[in-house]
């Protein structure tokens, strides 16, 4: 009998050969990384946890950015306010 953690670290790679368009593969990449997460927690991985509670994060972010529609730049940008003009050079 398989239990649900074994189910939970073949579900990982197995959602990485499901991704086709690029929404379902940031949803996809997001819920592996969550799948390592949890298989590593629970065989104590550490050197597996580390990169991928990274990695998870980062995932979040895109498909963050993805969802609301704005870049990395744009959102930095829009946070900042108005472009910086203090570097504008006028004759």
């Amino acid at each position: 009998m398989i239990s649900e953690i074994d189910l939970v670290g073949y579900a990982a790679p197995m959602m990485v050969l499901l991704m086709t368009r690029e929404m379902i593969l940031r949803t996809l990449d997001l819920l592996s990384h969550v799948a390592v997460v949890i298989i590593s927690i629970a065989m104590c991985l550490l050197p597996v946890l580390l990169p991928h509670l990274m990695l998870l994060q980062m995932s979040a972010l895109r498909l963050w950015d993805m969802l609301t529609g704005t870049s990395g730049a744009a959102s930095s940008q829009h946070a900042n306010g108005s472009p910086d003009r203090s570097r504008v050079v006028r004759s």
